[in-house]
């Protein structure tokens, strides 16, 4: 007669379930390669059982909102150890890929800018002019310099309201974090508003470096603001001047050509006034290359 035991409280046929166990694939490989013998086998034959049914779980798993194991997006892995089997979980890929998303989805910080922006993708960006054909062949020549290490300039984008500035900067915010690089993507106005409110919190300095140390500065609107001269000097000045320095990529967007934009920047027309916008043009025209959208 067939030797019994028990398994979650029923009796099951000892022979007939190792039978089984080797039947599986998984299983049958695991014992040849560490050459499990039958009393191993027998020794550990809950743990067996424990371990095939939460395999099984993870081979029809269709994500997380499904998952049966006790210990939601957790995988078995199966070892031989001295004599004895043992069991130890990791991540299973569904973890891991919504840990990813989340990764990436923090390496972008869109200040000010509506959650609309996040949704925009290089894969749906427009070809469908000459300047816009333009635009993406140089975005696309960017990421292969910026992935190499190779010093590259950032991009100043001028053209009428909604001719998809925003959107263009957008699209490559985020295909710059599927590649692991932080951006902050901010609409400027909105920006410097925010640096005069910090200033009596004590939070200036720290939006300022990281203003200064993001791997990739996109500034949205820049010149469409009531121009604060402090912030200007205080502020965007030093910060330019950083990236400049550290070769950063910096990018730009405006309803005014680089040209134009010190007009835009001085809150007088005293010649002292001018010669501070003059500074900060000359910095974003060595950080950028100009495109008309």
């Amino acid at each position: 007669m067939m030797e019994k035991l028990r398994y979650t409280g029923e009796k099951i046929d000892k022979e007939e379930t190792i039978e089984g166990l080797f039947e599986d694939p998984v299983l049958s490989n695991f014992f040849i390669d560490n050459d499990l013998n039958n009393e191993i086998i027998e020794n550990n034959l809950p743990k067996l059982l424990s371990f095939k049914t939460e395999k099984d779980n993870c081979l029809e798993c269709e994500g997380l909102s499904t998952c049966k194991q006790d210990n939601i997006g957790l995988m078995p892995t199966i070892v031989s150890e001295e004599g004895t089997i043992r069991i130890y979980y990791k991540e299973c890929n569904f973890v891991t890929d919504k840990k990813n998303k989340e990764k990436k989805k923090q390496l972008i910080n869109a200040m000010y800018m509506p959650e609309m922006v996040l949704k925009a993708d290089l894969e749906d960006y427009r070809n469908d002019t000459k300047n816009r054909m333009e635009i993406y062949r140089y975005i696309m020549k960017f990421l292969n310099f910026l992935d190499r290490g190779e010093i590259m300039k950032g991009m100043y984008l001028t053209g009428k309201y909604q001719e998809g500035k925003t959107y263009t900067l957008a699209a490559l915010a985020k295909e710059l974090t599927k590649r692991n690089y932080s951006v902050i993507l901010a609409y400027y106005p909105d920006l410097s508003r925010e640096v005069k409110s910090t200033i009596s919190g004590g939070g200036l300095e720290v939006l300022i470096h990281k203003l200064k140390v993001v791997d990739v500065l996109m500034l949205d609107d820049i010149g469409g603001e009531a121009q604060s001269s402090w912030v200007r000097d205080e502020v965007l000045g030093p910060v330019l001047q950083h990236r400049l320095l550290d070769n950063k990529p910096t990018f730009f967007s405006s309803n005014v050509t680089q040209k134009d934009l010190p007009s835009y920047m001085v809150g007088n027309n005293q010649k002292a006034e001018l010669m501070k916008s003059y500074r900060i043009h000359a910095r974003i025209e060595s950080l950028t290359k100009e495109f008309n959208m």
